[in-house]
């Protein structure tokens, strides 16, 4: 009896393991296995195309969006190749369709056909603000449109299934930034008036070349506002003043870097001297040449330390010289001093570029923008 009780264990492992030989038998004969195995990797491998296909939708609208903004000529005519470029280079084996790259820049681009009745359309509305479209979609290094089955076509009743085509869409827009970071250095909007003639005068962004370098004329002396020749705009809201020229902004977040606020203010200072690290900025700007972007002002409010600018917007600006306490370089444009040397200026002009990160867009344009995907 012993010796029984003893073999049994033995005898029920080999009957399981028989059992669950039977059982997969079972499930293969009846396809249930294939079909799992259809679900988790042809279904796998849609969801990667889909990946894939997006990634390259969200860095060609992004990249066409570019385009778009720095060089409006060039939107119609070479929208195709970047989009294409962007799409191949998103894909494993650098192939994606572009099925549709449209949008409302100004009729640089064709309207959109009606969207995907699918997951595969664009989030949201389109913008009431210029963006672009681009739309993707399964194309094989081949030429194929369809991505082809691994097991989905041996299950029975699957026979002439021959693959789907996955798609996916992305749009970008670029606009006037909401004001959040900057330099530690904001000018005034009466000073962009002035240097831009409203907004309608903005030379050529480096680099010279290929783009042509801006007349002297161009460039003009900005005076830090408590200095003699600063001058001063008309009354803002009650309780704000707007001198006219710049000033010097609380460091937050890096080196001469300032945040501001939800409300539209930073704190800041209207000394005459710069921090370290700024005079280092501008020392690294002077010597490369580039565009600096910089808030702008419409309201100052206390002084000396505790002062608190309103920032309107954020604008685009080239530094070609300064005079400050501390140094002096002399316009790289014109080889000259555009100020003495007991005052404090900064020598420039502003120009129109992007930004080169994406964030919110919302604020007034004076000159600098920034593309962002919205959907």
């Amino acid at each position: 009896m012993l010796q029984l009780i003893r073999r049994w264990p033995a005898k029920s492992g080999q009957s399981d393991r028989g059992a669950v030989a039977t059982l997969v038998a079972i499930l293969l004969a009846g396809g249930v296995l294939l079909g799992m195995a259809a679900l988790a990797v042809d279904v796998g491998r849609l969801y990667a195309e889909r990946e894939e296909l997006q990634s390259g939708a969200d860095a060609a609208a992004m990249a066409v969006a570019k385009l778009c903004a720095e060089k409006p000529a060039n939107c119609a005519g070479g929208s195709a190749a970047i989009a294409a470029h962007y799409a191949d280079e998103n894909a494993k084996d650098n192939a994606s369709g572009v099925s549709a790259i449209c949008g409302d820049m100004n009729g640089a681009l064709p309207a959109c056909p009606a969207p995907a009745d699918n997951l595969t359309a664009c989030l949201n509305d389109p913008p009431d603000s210029e963006y672009v479209e681009v739309r993707t979609s399964t194309e094989l290094p081949g030429g194929s449109t369809l991505l082809p089955p691994t097991f989905a076509q041996a299950l029975v009743g699957n026979e002439g299934y021959s693959g789907t085509r996955v798609a996916a869409c992305a749009r970008a827009s670029f606009g006037a930034p909401i004001p959040a970071k900057g330099i530690a250095l904001t000018i005034s909007v009466c000073e962009w008036d002035a240097l831009t003639g409203g907004g309608t005068t903005f030379p050529a962004a480096p680099p010279y070349p290929p783009n042509p370098l801006p007349p002297t004329s161009a460039e003009k002396a900005s005076y830090l506002h408590s200095t003699a020749k600063a001058k001063t705009c008309p009354a803002g809201p009650s309780g704000w003043d707007k001198p006219g020229g710049f000033g010097w902004l609380d460091e937050e977040g890096g080196p001469c870097e300032a945040l501001v606020g939800d409300d539209g203010t930073v704190g800041g200072n209207t000394g005459n001297s710069a921090s370290g690290t700024c005079q280092d900025l501008l020392e690294d700007y002077y010597n490369n040449p580039r565009v600096l972007f910089i808030p702008v002002y419409d309201g100052v409010l206390g002084t000396g330390s505790n002062t608190t600018y309103h920032i309107k917007g954020m604008a685009a600006f080239v530094l070609t010289g300064y005079s400050l306490p501390s140094n002096r370089e002399k316009s790289w444009l014109s080889g000259k001093h555009l100020c003495n040397a007991s005052e404090s200026c900064l020598y420039g002009f502003f120009t129109q570029a992007l930004i080169p990160v994406p964030g919110p867009i919302g604020g007034p344009d004076l000159g600098a923008r920034i593309v962002t995907l919205i959907g």
